[in-house]
């Protein structure tokens, strides 16, 4: 009876260490499982290759239709394919979203479109639109030909400068140092002015036009970059009188980003604004002169959130009044008065 006792116990032991044995090992595939789906999921956050279109070979972008057998297209081919067949199986496209698809594109991070010219930023497809309209390396139109019409000019940031010193002579060569003279200015017709500036290896644009439709005068400088950078730096426009050395106007604002048009910022009003029958009472001789100056705001005022003593009254930097010398303080400690002024005698203490 004790030897098959002694057997079913064992037995039963070992039953129990292949349970534990097997749980074991469920319990760290499970865990293995687990991390590598997270680092998967971290992965497809960091860089995926997105899908491109069959038919145009372009990455994929929202919104992303299907035909009736499931194939996927983009937006543009989609609109743009007659009859609407798809170039795969030949069945007709439906107004049926890949939302899925749609989604990996929205989240999925990418390198900026130039990356080859040497942008080095990488954002969610999502944001790409917006940072494209203010990258630096970006292909740009002549910011004069875009205002007038009259240049055909294309290229990179770095050769605008030059390209304006060679076709645009009159309208680069202008400094904080002197006055800008604008000739045959009449209030009464309508008239735009632009200049481009360079300060600090960065590039602004001055925009002055008068608007006899709003019957206003405006004034805007723009920095061609990031809407950050941009905000980063004040103008002054100071508006002179011809008629009256004495006469002036001052304008301070923060400078806008060429992704926004001048027009844009004239509406919005965040500029130097001027109507025109005040206008008037600075032009003389058909000539309006002004000045501008760009500057960069430090940082410890950027982030000067204001340390309890900003309303405390300081003191005059020179030297104060002096204090009482060390003979007054010793006769004062011995009992006597101070020496009165020149021709008084001084006060005999009393006994």
């Amino acid at each position: 009876m004790q030897a098959s006792s002694c057997g079913q116990w064992k037995k039963k032991a070992n039953v129990a260490q292949v349970l534990n044995s097997i749980l074991i090992s469920s319990c760290s595939s499970t865990r293995l499982r687990m991390a590598s789906a997270k680092a998967n999921r971290k992965a497809a956050t960091v860089a995926v290759e997105l899908p491109e279109c069959p038919v145009c070979m372009e990455t994929m972008s929202a919104p992303i239709f299907q035909c009736q057998s499931g194939h996927s297209l983009c937006n543009s081919c989609t609109q743009n394919l007659m009859p609407p067949m798809c170039p795969i199986c030949r069945q007709p496209l439906t107004q049926m979203r890949n939302w899925q698809l749609e989604d990996i594109i929205a989240k999925a991070k990418v390198p900026c479109a130039n990356k080859a010219a040497g942008c080095v930023y990488t954002m969610v497809s999502r944001d790409m639109e917006e940072h494209l309209k203010e990258c630096i390396f970006r292909e740009m139109d002549c910011p004069f030909g875009v205002a007038f019409g009259k240049c055909s000019w294309s290229g990179k940031l770095k050769d605008m400068m030059e390209h304006f010193k060679e076709r645009h002579a009159q309208n680069c060569n202008v400094t904080t140092d002197e006055e800008i003279e604008l000739t045959n200015v009449d209030a009464k017709i309508d008239d735009r002015h632009l200049y481009l500036v360079s300060q600090s290896k960065m590039l602004f644009i001055i925009t002055m036009k008068i608007d006899t439709l709003q019957k206003m005068a405006y004034w805007a400088i723009q920095h061609i970059g990031s809407k950050k950078a941009a905000h980063d730096h004040i103008y002054e426009i100071h508006i002179l009188s011809k008629q009256n050395s004495r006469r002036k106007v001052v304008f301070t604002e923060h400078c806008f980003n060429d992704a926004l048009k001048p027009d844009e910022v004239f509406r919005t009003g965040k500029c130097a604004v001027l109507p025109l029958d005040v206008l008037i009472n600075f032009i003389s001789n058909k000539k309006l002169s002004f000045r501008f100056f760009i500057k960069r705001i430090p940082a410890e005022h950027k982030n000067n959130k204001g340390d309890g003593n900003d309303n405390k009254p300081q003191g005059p930097k020179g030297p104060g009044p002096k204090g009482p010398n060390k003979d007054m303080q010793k006769n004062k400690s011995n009992g006597q008065n101070a020496p009165g002024p020149k021709g008084q005698k001084a006060n005999k203490p009393q006994a």
